[in-house]
This record gives structure tokens, C-alpha cells and sequence, in this order.
């Protein structure tokens, strides 16, 4: 049962005339209802201290002032005006909270600070909800007056019952009671410099006041775009910013929105030009709160559409890591800032201590001309975006601050909670963001309010080919456009014109850009993907035979970087969990790969634990699986016999073209190998040495500047590891 607690509360009265009243006449009274200061707030601040992600800042008081049972109603010409004042004490602002929320027709709700530095509304029957529940944003001041003009030609009653109000015992003005901001001095603000070549993407960032039982606190995110661009209005944040499932409808129906929250220039300064929009409804999320295993997503649908014009982010769901890119975030509540990283993004795991490193991208933040932006609570859900401007992610926590900028944060890859944390469209994105199963792997985004306005996009029918085959190109750009430029070097053709469909034909080995121009009347814009056609030159079959429980089995194959580069999901494979439904007579299953020269690691997963051990249970045999080169011969491969593999199994194999293995390593040598931890490198090139395990995480990097470079490995556990040099890849044996 949930106790409820009503705070005491004395009711004067205050001037109409002293408050500069919008409706009223000068010298009627408002009845001022005043509430005291939280006898825990102390204790609150020392608790926050040691809270990290969801940024709490406001505490829930508890009460009920309606129209019906508070306040001052006044006949006024062509209508009458309700209205009322509540004061909290030492308040660093009030957010009303209401439990019946219903205006009619014509009339209009404003609520101001008493000297009306700011003023919002008017809320008029648009932002009725069938919940009839509703929440205000912020008023930075300890007193706010509410004035509601119900116009004689209303034709129903109106309902206003404010239930509890945040007090805000943390001041998250962006500046506008005490001049500073509240998250530390290195941030950057994201209308310095460092934001120039960022404009879209902030447009489409967002602040959100989110309860969190007796609490309010603040989370941060953004507007994504979906591959139909038609302006679903889509928030993408942090699973534990709504502590998973935790958060109830009448909560996200309370959530508020925060848009263009930022100051007009470098230095701090008022924001302005803010835009709110209360409540929304959940569409998926990861469940657990980004914990080991966990991407950590929330994907939400507000409940208006935005009456101004916000930006709607583009996204990669590729496992390609960013090489440089962006975070722009609302650390403590502040307005929004700005932090940028101009070293590759790497595979990691959530919060938890598990030993699942794909669940998240791991950034180290760059020093820039205005400060050392790094993340603090209230940045949760924020967006990392890459050097395409895409979302790649969304930040989950880390131990960056201002006094250790060199410490990592960890953002859930949109890859992973793409199609990777269950079966169902309410545990991923893909239904969501690509309802048309396009299948592309990057979306540019969208403004819809400027319908002249031109932003070129494609899709493509595959990103990996073997030699001399086909990809299909369509254009996905939005805006009145008039004419389409492709770019398809080492395609045949070359160049297109229109918007497709373009069937381009592939002889060269290596990968591709692709590049579309489309022009509109009042702009042109240019959309280029790097290296986005892979021709491998190694043609490599799968077969694989599951038991009768396929649908428990999933697998993926990923590159030596640890880029997933194949995958198949649960469900895949026919057959149940149970002799019931269990697929009795299995047949064995061909993929057919085309990989470039390197090393891979293909992992098999079984959800239930027995691997591929179907013989224990009534299913008749076990299954199996194996890995062929073009000439047939066997690369790696699982016998029956071994079926009974746990949970998963990882198996590595190398794939080379016109170089052999044995060639490669006489070029680049190391040894001792197997070793007992010290290891030389010997090669008569310069470059980067990394070192992968097989789960394809990076455990290692250095330079290498001589002709012989000396690794000390033996803090790493015994077992098989993959070095890149100048990739050039060889296994190495740790005893």
C-alpha cells in the first residue's frame, strides 16, 4: 500500500495589483497557500551526493487544491477567472503535478512567478489527455500564482486538482536565479564552438522530468527518426531513468519534456525559446536498467505533437565504433552541453559484472577549445552521435567528472537493442524505427516542419557481397527534391540519376563508398557512407543443424575489431523449448558468407544451457555445425559429440585470399608463441598493435615505433588471443 502524506499548508492571502495579475483587476486577493520547507532535504542533498544517473532534484509534496474545493473564483467581462498561489519555502522552483486535469474549450491556464520573469501557457484543451492527468514544468521561484479564464461560451465544466507539487530543493535553472549553471565548470555549452557543425542534432536533444516514486528527477534524450520520416514523435532515453518496467502509465502521462534548453550563446545566459510537452507513452524498452547483458533503452511516443519545428536524429545501428563524434546532454539538470571525443568508440559491457562486452559503446572524452565536456547525472539517456551525425547510442553512467576526465562512460548500442534484447517489439527498436523492414543500417534525419527543406538518404539491399554481385540503392531522402546525384565508385555503373531503385554490380575487392546528392528548391544536401559496400574475396559456407529446440539457439560472427558482421537471432531455427513442441526432424541450414582477409569469431548461444545437446531430452540426436572455405575445406566445425557446450561456445578461424597465413606471419612474427606472458613483435613497418580475445573485446594497444616491439601480457588471463598489426592478424597462445 502507498501512504500518502499531506503536507500542512497556511493560507493567506496576496495582491492582485502586487503579482501584475494577467485576468484580474488590481487590489483583489489570490489566497496564497504556503507550505514549509521539507524537514529531510539535508539529508536528500547527502544522499544525491552518492546517486549517480537519474539526477533527483525535487522532492513530491502532497496535497489537493482544486477549483472546486481552493482558491478565488471572479466574475470577469465575457467570463470568470479561478485563481490561486502556492508558496514553498526555500524552493528553488515548483512543478505542479495534477490528478484530474480538464479544460474546455476557450479557456486558458497561465501560471507565472510573482514578478513574471516567466510565464507559461496558456494550456488550453490541447493538452487535455484521456488520462486526465497532466503535469507543468518548472517555475524557477518559491511562489507561483495560477489564473484560469473559463470564457461564458464554455460548454462544459472545467477540472483542475493539483494532487502534489515537485519541490525543488536543487536549483536546475540553467542560470536563472543565481546567474550559474548547476553541473561543474569543464562542461561546454552547446552553443560554443564545439556545437557549430551540430545544429540539427540539438535541436533534436531534449531534458526530461521524470517521478520517480516520491521523487523528481531529470534524465536526458532525444527525438529519432523512424525510415516511414514521417514525424512520429519518438523519444529515445535510458531504461533506468524510468527504472525499467517500474515506471506506471499516469507517470509517463507526468513526464515532462524539455526542448531548446540551452543559452543563446557560449557563456551561461537564460535559455529562451523553450519548448515543453507533458506526457507519453512507453513502446519498448531493454527491462534491465542496463545492467550486465542489458542495452539499456527506452523508447517512448509522446502524446502531442510538437507545435514547433524539433529536429528528428538519424541513426546507425551498424557495430561499426564511431571514430569521433558528440554527447549533447543535460548534466545536473543544466542547460544543454556539449561533449566531444576524437578517439574510436569500443565495445564494453553495461554497469553490471557480467562478461558480456557488446552491449555498449566505452567513449574518453577530448579536450576542446571551451573546456573537457564529460557526463554527470541528468546526462543519462543522452545521445552519443557519430562522425555521420548519427545516434549510435545512449549513455547509461561511467566515472567521467571535471577532476577525471580521462575515465570512460559506456552508452547502450543502438545495435544491440536494435533486435538483441528479446523476440517481442516490445524489447527492441527495429519495429519501431524501421517499421517498413527496409533493413538499412543507417537513417539520416528529418525536420518536418520545413517541407522545402532537402535531406538526402538511402537504403540498400545488402552491405556484404561477394564478387561480381548486385546491391539494390533506393533514395529514402525527404523534402521537395528535384533532382537525385549517386556516387557508386568501383560500382557498375558508377553514377545514377533518380531515385532508384539502382542496381549496382560489384568486381572489386576491398569496400566502397556510396554518395547521394539531392537538390530542392531552397537547399541541396549530401549523404555519404564510407566504406559502405564490403566485396569479400572469400567465399565461406555455413552449414548448420540445430537439435529439436532451434528456437532457443542464436549465433553471431564477428571480425577481429569485434564487429558483428553476421547474426541470427533466437527463434530463428524451428522448434521449442519443450517435447511438445520441439521440431522432430531438423534439417541443416546453409548461410553463405563473403568475408574479407582476417580472422573471425563465430559464437553459438543456447538460452536454455545445454548447447546443442538434444539426445538428453527426447530429441534423438544433438546437432552440429560446420564452416567451409570455397575449395571445401573445413575452417572449424562442432562434432555431436561435443555437442553439450553450456550456454555458448566461441570457435576462431582465418580466411585469407592471395596471401597465405604462413606468408602474412613471415612478414609480421611473434614470438615466443605460446608464451608465458613477455612477447616480441617483430615487423619492419611502424603502427598500431591491438589485441583481442575471442570474444573479440580489446584487451591491449600500443604503438609500435621500432622494428621490434616487446609486449608485456602477463597481467591478462591464460588462454587465445588475436593480435592486429597493419592487418595483419596472428593467434598467440598465452599459457
Amino acid at each position: 500500500m502507498i501512504r500518502i502524506l499531506f503536507s500542512l499548508f497556511v493560507i493567506s492571502s496576496v495582491s492582485a495589483q502586487t503579482v501584475s495579475s494577467v485576468y484580474l483587476s488590481s487590489g483583489l486577493e489570490i489566497p496564497l497557500y504556503t507550505f514549509e520547507k521539507p524537514s529531510d532535504i539535508d539529508q536528500l542533498i547527502q544522499e544525491d551526493e552518492k546517486n549517480e544517473g537519474f539526477y533527483r532534484f525535487g522532492k513530491l509534496v502532497y496535497t489537493s487544491l482544486s477549483t472546486t474545493n481552493s482558491g478565488q473564483w471572479y466574475e470577469v467581462d465575457s467570463g470568470k477567472v479561478w485563481t490561486l498561489a502556492i508558496e514553498a519555502k526555500e524552493a528553488k522552483g515548483i512543478s505542479l503535478y495534477y490528478d484530474d486535469f480538464w479544460i474546455p474549450t476557450g479557456g486558458e491556464l497561465v501560471i507565472y512567478n510573482p514578478n513574471q520573469t516567466q510565464k507559461i501557457g496558456p494550456f488550453t484543451s490541447k493538452d487535455n489527455h484521456s488520462s486526465r492527468v497532466f503535469a507543468n514544468e518548472l517555475i524557477y521561484d518559491d511562489i507561483l500564482i495560477l489564473e484560469y479564464y473559463h470564457p461564458n461560451t464554455a460548454t462544459s465544466t472545467v477540472s483542475l486538482n493539483i494532487n502534489r507539487f515537485a519541490y525543488a530543493y536543487r536549483d536546475i535553472s540553467g542560470g536563472q536565479l543565481n546567474g550559474f549553471g548547476s553541473s561543474d565548470n569543464c562542461q561546454v555549452n552547446a552553443n560554443c564552438s564545439e556545437g557549430d557543425a551540430w545544429e540539427f542534432q540539438k535541436e533534436s536533444a531534449c531534458r526530461i522530468q521524470i517521478q520517480d516514486g516520491f521523487f523528481s528527477g531529470i534524465c536526458s534524450g532525444a527525438m529519432i527518426n523512424n525510415t516511414l520520416n514521417d514525424c512520429s514523435p519518438y523519444v529515445l532515453s535510458a531504461d533506468h531513468c524510468f527504472s525499467g518496467d517500474g515506471a506506471s502509465e499516469n507517470d509517463l502521462n507526468q513526464t515532462i519534456f524539455y526542448f531548446n534548453y540551452r543559452s543563446s550563446g557560449c557563456n551561461n545566459s537564460t535559455p529562451n525559446n523553450t519548448h515543453t510537452i507533458t506526457g507519453c507513452q512507453k513502446l519498448s524498452n531493454s527491462s534491465g536498467e542496463g545492467n550486465n547483458g542489458d542495452s539499456d533503452f527506452y523508447l517512448v511516443e509522446l502524446n502531442s505533437e510538437p507545435d514547433f519545428d524539433p529536429y528528428y536524429a538519424g541513426w546507425d545501428r551498424s557495430n561499426t565504433p564511431a571514430s569521433s563524434g558528440v554527447s549533447i546532454h543535460h548534466p545536473s539538470g543544466d542547460i544543454m552541453k556539449i561533449s566531444t571525443f576524437n578517439n574510436s568508440l569500443y565495445s564494453d559491457g553495461g554497469l553490471g559484472f557480467g562478461n558480456d562486452n557488446t552491449t555498449h559503446w566505452g567513449v574518453v572524452w577530448s579536450s576542446t577549445n571551451n573546456g573537457h565536456g564529460v557526463t554527470e547525472g541528468g546526462s543519462s539517456g543522452s545521445p552519443i552521435f557519430n562522425q555521420n551525425k548519427l545516434i549510435v547510442g545512449h549513455l547509461t553512467g561511467g566515472s567521467s567528472y571535471c577532476n577525471a576526465t580521462s575515465s570512460p562512460d559506456v552508452y547502450g548500442k543502438v545495435w544491440h537493442a536494435w533486435d538483441q534484447m528479446g523476440n517481442t517489439s516490445g524489447r527492441q527498436l527495429q519495429p519501431w524505427l524501421d517499421p517498413t523492414n527496409s533493413g538499412v543500417t543507417t537513417l539520416n534525419g528529418i525536420y518536418c516542419g520545413q517541407s522545402s527543406q532537402v535531406v538526402a538518404a538511402f537504403s540498400s539491399s545488402e552491405t556484404i557481397v561477394c564478387r561480381n554481385s548486385t546491391v539494390t540503392f533506393n533514395s529514402i531522402s525527404s523534402g521537395n527534391i528535384n533532382s537525385y546525384e549517386w556516387q557508386f565508385p568501383s560500382g557498375s555503373p558508377s553514377t545514377a540519376t533518380g531515385p532508384g531503385p539502382h542496381t549496382i554490380t560489384y568486381s572489386d575487392f576491398g569496400t566502397h563508398n556510396v554518395s547521394l546528392e539531392v537538390s530542392g528548391d531552397d537547399n541541396s544536401d549530401t549523404y555519404t557512407q564510407t566504406d559502405f559496400i564490403t566485396v569479400g574475396p572469400n567465399e565461406v559456407e555455413l552449414d548448420f543443424l540445430p537439435d529439436c529446440y532451434g528456437s532457443e539457439i542464436s549465433w553471431d560472427l564477428n571480425n577481429a575489431q569485434g564487429q558483428t558482421i553476421f547474426a541470427v537471432n533466437t527463434g530463428y531455427y524451428p522448434g521449442g523449448n519443450n517435447a511438445n513442441d520441439m521440431e522432430q526432424n531438423p534439417v541443416a541450414v546453409q548461410e553463405d558468407w563473403c568475408l574479407s582477409n582476417g580472422c573471425y569469431t563465430f559464437t553459438v548461444y543456447d538460452e536454455y544451457g545445454d548447447g546443442l545437446y538434444g539426445s538428453q531430452h527426447t530429441c534423438e540426436f544433438n546437432g552440429d555445425f560446420s564452416i567451409y572455405d570455397a575449395s571445401g575445406n573445413v575452417l572449424t566445425s562442432l562434432e555431436s559429440p561435443n555437442a553439450d557446450f553450456g550456454e555458448e561456445i566461441s570457435l576462431e578461424f582465418c580466411v585469407e585470399s592471395s596471401v597465405s597465413i604462413l606468408e602474412k606471419s613471415n612478414k609480421v612474427k611473434v614470438f615466443p608463441n605460446p608464451s608465458y606472458g613477455v612477447v616480441t613483435l617483430s615487423a619492419p613497418t611502424r603502427g598500431e598493435v591491438i589485441i583481442y580475445n575471442t570474444l573479440s573485446s580489446e584487451v591491449y594497444r600500443a604503438i609500435k615505433s621500432t622494428n621490434d616491439l616487446q609486449l608485456d601480457l602477463s597481467k591478462l588471463d591464460k588462454g587465445i588471443y588475436f593480435i592486429n598489426f597493419n592487418n595483419s592478424v596472428n593467434k598467440l597462445i598465452l599459457n
